[in-house]
């Protein structure tokens, strides 16, 4: 409310007082939440979608985007991911029997 006749910005009070606690919330720079990081994470995501595009159902085309995306700013997360089960071919049940 005393913005006008304040001896510092609120901009300065968000770096001194949230940035760093949040930068150790979420372990990520404040670099992408600015203005030229959101240009490229708008360009990043259209890249990655016309490299999906021929995916038809559109809900495991975002599923596969924001995966991508996802991987790519924290690439530790991928060991967390829990491995593809491989599909049994029919003949390999047959064999079994």
């Amino acid at each position: 409310t005393n913005f006008p006749s304040a001896t510092f910005l609120p901009k300065l009070h968000m770096l001194e007082d949230h940035i760093v606690p949040w930068m150790k919330r979420w372990r990520i720079g404040c670099g992408c939440m600015e203005e030229q990081g959101t240009e490229s994470l708008h360009a990043s995501f259209n890249n990655t979608e016309r490299a999906y595009k021929n995916m038809r159902d559109r809900v495991d085309r975002l599923r596969v985007v924001l995966q991508y995306h996802h991987f790519r700013i924290l690439p530790f997360t991928q060991s967390l991911e829990p491995p593809l089960l491989k599909k049994r071919r029919a003949k390999d049940d047959k064999e079994t029997l």
